[in-house]
């Protein structure tokens, strides 16, 4: 479709969509504006039940002035006139203002009564200067004290007859007054009532502002991870509770040598005490001890907190029980959350401390050493590994009790020796560590080390006896770029190489001395990661029938293709295995991959599969059935696989035989790999199911008559025999007229990956491997 041609209806679904989106952003700024001004009139109405009532008499007593402005009518008086009208306006202001600042002005017991009576004065009905002294009391009875309160009232009162008397028309006014004056219980009753109102919404907000304060400090003090952060909130919380309770004070002491410490004070005229110390007499007798320091507060109430600890509430009148009630709730919330840290702390031990030494544990120390490593430069930082000599026999001459007390011991002394640059460890049994941070030079550490070494070979005075002990201590000193798993790793080498050179003494961990030992213990870490890391690496050396010139077979070699540490061959990799215990899971990699590669090889079908194969491994019950297993699921016959086991006398093992009977019964083949550098009898031989000797390349560059008699082992046992590591044409050449059934070596085809050995199957024989068959 040309790219100009319009599609049928698109510009209509356009202008649609076009619509919907319109829609769709208008609605949206409608939502907006509507929640904008939700929150403007949010911000207008106050939150608290008290704070809305004031706002609705406000409101109410302006609209009712607005209204009695109608009612003014001419004195005579221009400036009366005048004056009656701002009074109106006076009043409205000292109500809106009043509201706005939550509290009255001083002026206004005179001020607002004045305006009253001016404004009432000028009414038609003078009598109506009632609604002006309510207005005036009802709203002046939402704010202050019950003192300031009553003042304003009465004042308030004699706004009314102020009126009458002023009005332009006084014999009637004072005719009213009578009436007037009947009215006067009912307004006063409304006041009251409005009055007690404030008071217990005044009351209802204080609880509610008290409650909101302790629920915020609790949740601060459980949230806090330090005793003096919880009291810090706690005093803070006391203090704000006195300033919510008008006329109360708060006092918290704390005894110590010099008497009663004020650590708190807060409220009504107390804020001067804080750090002062006062008599004891105060916890008996605190209106008296007080009476001159805070002459206002007549009434106390003592409560113990805790141990040496006080708290004194304080008012002008008795304090009120909900206000007792909310310190004793801020009290509580110390304590629990006082008993949550020492739970808290108690299982952070138990986690991370020893149970018998009270020494770090491995984790916890383990934290620590990588903090020092990552944080310290290099070669200030040292680790030693400590591992007592001769601990069990104290443990079994003398019990497990005795044991434990020579344990404790040992960790009083480590923690000596280190000192405070030092954080020691227990590992578990009697294997301890001792991390040593700001280190000088490396003499210093070892130093300290055989400091130790003596201290822990003094005696040891236990329950039972008398005992002494020795220390292997292994030393290893941050380098740079060093990791703490690396540090470790060195330190574990240094003590054991200082146990095998006679126990109680001190090694250094060096790379020249240790550096080998250092290579295995790290392959042994990594050896269980290698596999799913795609670390394992097969490789294929064929060998050549002497006598038909074709390829017999191929050994299969597994190797570790280490990242770092460069290739590790077949045997030391089963080596590895053997003692990481990882052999299993390598040989059954191994058999898979090889398996899988021969599978997809042209013509490898036809070749016979050798493996090497641990001696260890065969004294393993499960063995045989794990490799019959294995070649099943892979769909590989026996009869192609031949395990290769170098010579030696763990295979007249009759574990070993029992496993060989299995293989070779089912078909499986064994070669003896290395012969003639190991130790086996010709009866082991002929007892054993071997069907093919592999004769080590080292006697071809030996006397003929030796190699001569490997060969006639084979022929005597009628097996195969296989020479190794052929290299020249001469060699060749002379295994032509020997009773050697196959080659194999350098010459021959090196070592080479799967793919290469597709590639050289492909190419059929070369011309230099037709010389290697055997003449007529």
């Amino acid at each position: 479709m040309p790219d100009h041609q319009e599609i049928p209806g698109a510009a209509a679904d356009a202008h649609s969509l076009a619509g919907v989106r319109a829609t769709a952003v208008a609605q949206t700024e409608l939502f907006v504006t509507e929640q904008a001004n939700v929150r403007r009139w949010q911000l207008l109405i106050p939150a608290t039940t008290l704070g809305r009532v004031r706002l609705g008499a406000m409101v109410l007593a302006c609209i009712s002035l607005t209204t009695q402005l109608g009612e003014l009518q001419p004195t005579g008086s221009h400036v009366w006139d005048v004056l009656a009208r701002l009074s109106l306006a006076g009043l409205a202001v000292g109500f809106l203002t009043t509201y706005v600042r939550g509290r009255t002005w001083v002026v206004d017991p005179i001020v607002l009564p004045l305006f009253v009576a001016v404004a009432g004065s000028a009414l038609r009905d003078p009598i109506a200067t009632i609604g002006l002294t309510m207005i005036l009391l009802l709203v002046q009875a939402l704010y202050g004290s019950l003192r300031s309160w009553a003042v304003r009232s009465f004042f308030g009162m004699l706004s009314l007859p102020a009126a009458l008397i002023a009005a332009p028309t006084p014999i009637g006014a004072l005719m009213d007054l009578g009436r007037s004056a009947q009215l006067i219980p009912q307004i006063l009753l409304v006041t009251a009532l409005t009055r007690a109102i404030y008071a217990a919404l005044g009351r209802q907000e204080q609880a509610a502002a008290r409650e909101a304060l302790l629920a915020q400090a609790g949740n601060e003090m459980l949230a806090a991870t330090q005793v003096a952060t919880v009291h810090r909130i706690a005093l803070d919380a006391g203090q704000r509770l006195a300033t919510l309770s008008p006329g109360i004070a708060l006092l918290v002491l704390t005894e110590d040598e010099s008497g009663l410490r004020v650590e708190a004070a807060a409220g009504a005229g107390v804020e001067g005490l804080h750090a002062q110390v006062l008599p004891a007499a105060v916890l008996t007798d605190p209106a008296e001890v007080l009476s001159r320091i805070a002459p206002r507060i007549l009434s106390w109430n003592v409560e113990q907190l805790a141990t040496r600890s006080y708290r004194l509430v304080g008012g002008v009148r008795p304090v009120p029980e909900p206000v007792i009630n909310a310190f004793r709730t801020l009290g509580t919330q110390v304590r629990l959350a006082e008993d949550s840290l020492r739970s808290h702390a108690e299982l952070d031990r138990q986690a991370n401390h020893d149970s018998l030494t009270h020494l770090p544990t491995r984790a916890k120390f383990f934290r620590e050493l990588i903090t020092a490593v990552d944080n310290g430069a290099p070669s200030s930082v040292a680790m030693l590994n400590i591992d007592l000599d001769d601990f069990k026999k104290v443990n079994d001459g003398y019990g497990h009790a005795a044991g434990d007390e020579l344990l404790v011991q040992v960790a009083r002394r480590i923690e000596e020796v280190g000192g405070n640059n030092g954080i020691a460890g227990r590992m578990g049994g009697d294997e301890f560590v001792l991390l040593l941070t700001g280190v000088a030079d490396a003499a210093g550490t070892v130093k300290m080390a055989e400091t130790l070494c003596d201290r822990l070979v003094e005696p040891m005075r236990l329950s039972e006896a008398t005992v002494r002990v020795g220390a292997s201590i292994g030393v290893a000193i941050n380098e740079l770029g060093t990791k703490a798993s690396e540090l470790t790793r060195r330190a574990d080498i240094a003590m054991y190489s200082a146990k095998a050179r006679g126990k109680n003494r001190v090694s250094l961990f060096t790379v020249e001395e240790h550096g080998e030992v250092a290579r295995h213990r790290l392959l042994e870490d990594q050896l269980p990661y290698a596999i799913e890391r795609d670390e394992i690496e097969v490789f294929y050396q064929p060998y050549l029938d002497l006598t038909t010139g074709k390829w017999a077979g191929v050994e299969a070699l597994v190797q570790w293709g280490h990242p770092s540490m460069g290739p590790v061959n077949c045997r030391e990799l089963l080596a590895l295995a053997e003692r990481t215990g990882e052999l299993t899971a390598v040989t059954a990699f191994f058999l898979r991959r090889v398996a899988a590669d021969i599978g997809n090889i042209p013509g490898g079908s036809k070749l016979q599969l050798g493996m090497n194969l641990s001696a260890h491994q065969l004294f393993d019950p499960q063995f045989a059935e794990a490799v019959l297993g294995t070649l099943a699921e892979c769909k590989l016959a026996p009869s192609r696989l031949a395990l290769e086991i170098v010579e030696s006398e763990q295979i007249d093992d009759a574990r070993a035989r029992a496993q060989l009977d299995v293989l070779s019964a089912s078909g499986v083949r064994i070669a003896l790999d290395d012969f003639g550098t190991g130790y086996v009898s010709l009866a082991s031989l002929r007892a054993f199911p071997i069907d093919q000797l592999k004769i080590n390349g080292s006697f071809l560059t030996g006397a003929p008559e030796t190699l001569d008699l490997m060969l006639s082992v084979g022929a005597l046992l009628g097996t195969e025999t296989l020479v190794q590591g052929v290299t020249t044409e001469e060699e060749l050449e002379r295994l032509r007229d020997t009773k050697a059934t196959a080659v194999q070596g350098p010459l021959i085809a090196p070592i080479m990956p799967a793919a290469e050995l597709a590639a050289l199957l492909a190419e059929g024989t070369p011309a230099i491997y037709r010389n290697v068959v055997r003449h007529g």
